[in-house]
């Protein structure tokens, strides 16, 4: 069992290694983000690194019965989220991601629950979520380790975009800096 539980881990880990991943932005380096998550509900909790979707795996080749036992967010409610003041949004910079690829991975950000740690930066981003070629990214440009209260923090970055830059075709992009020195990116990607 435990080599099973450490084997599905490893195999995890390599899998984001094997593709080389460039930062949404010139200059920046890439991290591999630390998710600290539950295996089960009020159990203890482990730090897990990747995408959502990797971490997802994880969870599940820990806790095959992970779905079951959290109750998840209802995603499919649109939430209205509005940016403050001095927040910035800007859109179409970076390659543009198909708005219902965006829309599961905000849904899968909003379903998983613990912190999210990126840093210390600055000029650091971290992949969080990469399926069927849109890509949400989160940076850092603080000189510390960025830890934010939960992965809707995000979700809602990206959700703030998606209401500032998508048109109503099918595709967008765009950039959410946050005053306190983070920011989301929402953009094509291979993943």
């Amino acid at each position: 069992m435990k080599f099973t539980y450490f084997a599905s881990i490893l195999t995890a880990g390599l899998a984001s290694v094997a593709y080389a991943v460039e930062a949404p932005i010139p200059g920046y380096g890439v991290v591999d983000l630390s998710w600290e998550v539950q295996t089960t509900p009020g159990g203890p909790k482990v730090n897990l690194n990747g995408t959502v979707q990797e971490v997802h795996e994880q969870l599940l080749a820990i806790n095959p019965n992970y779905e079951q036992e959290f109750a998840a967010l209802n995603a499919d409610e649109k939430r209205e989220f509005t940016f403050e003041k001095r927040d910035t949004v800007t859109c179409y910079q970076y390659p543009q991601a198909n708005h219902n690829d965006v829309e599961t991975g905000i849904k899968y950000l909003r379903g998983v629950p613990g912190q999210p740690t990126n840093g210390p930066g600055p000029n650091n981003c971290g992949r969080v979520s990469c399926g069927y070629n849109a890509g949400i990214w989160w940076c850092n440009d603080n000189t510390f380790s960025k830890t934010l209260p939960s992965f809707n923090n995000i979700a809602d970055g990206a959700q703030v975009v998606e209401n500032h830059c998508w048109r109503g075709g099918n595709f967008f992009s765009g950039k959410c800096d946050h005053a306190d020195h983070w920011s989301v990116i929402v953009k094509g990607e291979r993943c």
